[in-house]
């Protein structure tokens, strides 16, 4: 987080000699954002992404937007900054007549709001918002919060009208500068010398705070956020060793140091409810330690609330890859939380894609720590995400009933699986979208669609046939889990996008899904089907994933392989999954 140190590293970034990922993003200020692009370069860098950026000139935020001949329009962006400052927003107050004063709020939300509706007309992307740093200025003191059309007051209402604009627009995120500049605290946040004569609505040394902001913010919404969180026990989740200090003698409830462990399971719960999978990797008896989730009363988290327990004296970094493989995620979307030095170096050196922090010895500073680092920001929260804890307690619960079969086929039988396969409707976009913006692994083209875009999809009857996949079985409902966009050309239907949640991989729900593919192409007159696959960093498991159905690999493009099907070749394949009998295949 020093900036002299990422600024250093921008200039030496040249090209994308690496290979990274590449995502293009636009910043537009009012004030001076030189030095915030080359920190935001930095940092993204070091995070594994080339930001390919736009940066417009100084204070030309409307020209930039209002003309689609502009550079910002040529660019093309997938992301843009609008980065207004509080700066420039006192000098519109300071402008303000008093007749006009009563409106200053609702002016500029309108502003704001108007420009965010011209780039959702005229742009497929993501806008990033900045909410205001609160001025330093209090000419009244504290009685300055009370008078309701002092400048502090009325930005705190600006702050509040953005939010609540931004709740009704899934393309638009919000950059939380209040909340970063009360972190550091405003004294030190605001320089009035480096305004007047920079431009700089902020000290260079916080930039990178900023960009850390945006950054988590992007990356969320690349798919590349932490999605689980691994506990360990004796001293995490409460105080003392369960196995020598017995029930009675641990600390967690609301007295003493057990109220810090409280907090922090309270803390954890609140993850779990907006969709963070907790699991727990404990060196214990499994028995003594089930017991404090069944019965003591001081415990906040319960056994129902954790996906997965591997508890026993192996390894922690051989039980966390059995986590993983149980819930069926990848390493990098873990977190590791452990008090002792000596196991989180442990896992840090065996599985150095697990993120590990170093967590203090105090565990009232626990909640502050994971807090700071920001390893769960999301770009939309789904009533799916709410469930999704349920899923992979499931998921276990799966993996654990798989042993006791003698083959596949019969274990499959035993799920008594039930999918439904029908078009994007209004209900299930914000899960759609979610799906499409964070799926990595099983994703044939990896093509990004904002809720717009599959409005559209929706919407077009004719030549677009966009369908979402569900499925439940016995142990649960997994809920929306895969998306499938389909587009009829003549005679043809192009496989646009398919991906799929890898938590239900190997149960057949792609067999499923290409069959009602087929059946789909076959009632609107198709004689083929055309399937590519445009490879990314994770999704080659799917390089040959149209080969098992009896696609022929007919050439490569710039972009990837060019698969294709006879449709009356097309043998269905053999499933154990029933539709849902209230859908039926749709043209």
């Amino acid at each position: 987080m020093d900036y002299l140190k990422l600024i250093k590293e921008s200039k030496r970034i040249i090209g994308n000699p690496n290979g990274y990922p590449a995502i293009k993003i636009a910043v537009l200020g009012d004030n001076a954002t030189q030095q915030l692009v080359q920190v935001l370069r930095a940092y993204l860098y070091r995070q594994g992404v080339f930001a390919d950026i736009y940066e417009a000139e100084f204070d030309i935020i409307e020209q930039e937007i209002y003309n689609t001949e502009s550079g910002l329009y040529g660019f093309k962006p997938e992301y843009v900054l609008v980065n207004v400052s509080v700066q420039k927003l006192r000098d519109r107050y300071y402008r303000v007549t008093e007749k006009d004063l009563a409106r200053f709020t609702d002016v500029y939300r309108d502003f704001i709001t108007g420009l965010w509706r011209r780039l959702g007309e005229k742009l497929h992307c993501r806008i990033v918002q900045n909410l205001f740093a609160l001025p330093l200025e209090r000419p009244l003191g504290s009685y300055t919060v009370k008078v309701r059309d002092s400048f502090y007051s009325l930005v705190s209402q600006i702050n509040q009208q953005i939010i609540e604009k931004a709740q009704d627009n899934k393309n638009v995120l919000l950059n939380d500068l209040e909340y970063v500049s009360s972190l550091v605290g405003r004294q030190h946040w605001f320089d009035e010398k480096l305004w007047v004569h920079g431009k700089l609505f902020c000290r260079p040394d916080y930039l990178p705070f900023i960009a850390k902001n945006v950054s988590d913010i992007i990356l969320a919404g690349a798919g590349k956020s932490r999605k689980c969180i691994v506990l360990d026990l004796d001293n995490t989740l409460w105080g003392g060793i369960i196995g020598d200090d017995g029930m009675d003698n641990i600390e967690v409830g609301n007295e003493g140091l057990g109220e810090a462990y409280s907090l922090f399971q309270r803390y954890l719960l609140d993850l779990k409810k907006q969709g963070v999978i907790l699991a727990v990797c404990s060196k214990n008896d499994r028995e003594t330690a089930m017991e404090v989730f069944e019965r003591h009363p001081g415990m906040v988290l319960r056994k129902a609330d954790i996906a997965a327990f591997v508890i026993n004296w192996e390894p922690k970094s051989e039980n966390i890859k059995q986590i993983a493989k149980t819930l069926n995620i990848g390493l990098d979307a873990m977190v590791f939380v452990d008090d002792s030095a000596f196991e989180r170096n442990q896992v840090r050196s065996m599985l150095p894609q697990v993120l590990v922090p170093e967590m203090p010895d105090d565990p009232a500073e626990f909640v502050p720590v994971l807090n700071q680092l920001n390893l769960f920001e999301t770009t939309s929260i789904s009533e799916e995400d709410k469930k999704r804890s349920d899923f992979y307690r499931s998921e276990s619960q799966r993996e654990e009933v798989k042993a006791q079969f003698g083959s596949l086929e019969e274990y499959l039988k035993s799920l008594e699986m039930e999918a439904v396969f029908a078009r994007f409707d209004q209900a299930h976009l914000p899960r759609i979208v979610q799906l499409i913006q964070r799926s990595n692994q099983f994703n044939l083209t990896t093509k990004r669609y904002n809720e717009r875009e599959c409005e559209d999809f929706m919407k077009d009857t004719q030549q677009c046939h966009p369908f979402y996949v569900t499925l439940q079985d016995k142990f649960g409902d997994s809920g929306l889990i895969s998306v499938i966009i389909l587009k009829k050309e003549g005679e043809k239907i192009l496989v646009d996008e398919w991906l799929m949640s890898c938590r239900v991989l190997s149960r057949g729900v792609e067999q499923f899904a290409m069959n009602k593919v087929v059946e789909t192409a076959r009632n609107l007159n198709c004689r083929r089907v055309e399937g590519r696959y445009i490879p990314s960093a994770k999704n080659k498991m799917v390089s040959r994933f149209y080969e098992q159905f009896g696609f022929k690999e007919e050439g490569v493009t710039p972009e990837g392989t060019v698969w294709g099907l006879d449709v009356r070749e097309y043998e269905p394949r053999q499933v154990w999954i029933t539709e849902n009998s209230g859908q039926k295949c749709p043209a």
